[in-house]
C-alpha cells in the first residue's frame, strides 16, 4: 500500500507541474505588451551586436527540454495508467474474496442457528414428554 501510495504521488505530481508549465507558457503568449517607455534625453544606445552561436543554440536547448518534459510527462501519463490498472485488479480481487468471506460467514451462522434450534427443540421436547 505504501508503495502505490508513492507512486501514486509521484504520478499527481508530474502531472501537476506538466499542468502548471503548460499553463505558464500559454500566460506568457497571451501577455499584453508593455506600455511604451517614457521619453528620455538620454543618447541612443550603440547598436546591438548580432547574436553568438551561445544565444542561438539557446532556443533549441529550451526545445530539447520542452521535448524532455513531453516524454517524462507521457511516460508518467503511462505509469499511472499501469498502476490504475494494478489497483483496479487488486481491488476486484479484494472485493471477490471479501464476497467469499461473506458467503462463508452466512453459512457458519446458518450452521451455528440450526444447531441451536435444534438443542432448543430437544430441550422443550424432553420437558414435554417428562410432564405428561
Amino acid at each position: 500500500m505504501n508503495m502505490t501510495r508513492k507512486t501514486l504521488t509521484l504520478a499527481a505530481m508530474v502531472a501537476s507541474l506538466s499542468l502548471l508549465a503548460a499553463c505558464s507558457k500559454s500566460d506568457d503568449a497571451s501577455a499584453p505588451p508593455p506600455a511604451a517607455p517614457a521619453p528620455s534625453t538620454a543618447p541612443t544606445p550603440a547598436p546591438v551586436p548580432p547574436a553568438t552561436q551561445e544565444q542561438q543554440s539557446a532556443p533549441a536547448d529550451s526545445q530539447s527540454m520542452q521535448d524532455k518534459i513531453k516524454e517524462s510527462a507521457e511516460a508518467a501519463k503511462d505509469k499511472a495508467a499501469e498502476v490504475g490498472q494494478a489497483v483496479s485488479d487488486k481491488a476486484g480481487e479484494l472485493a471477490r474474496e471479501a464476497g467469499e468471506a461473506a458467503n462463508s460467514a452466512r453459512e457458519s451462522v446458518k450452521e451455528g442457528a440450526a444447531k441451536a434450534d435444534a438443542a432448543i427443540q430437544d430441550a422443550v421436547g424432553n420437558s414435554n414428554s417428562g410432564s405428561k
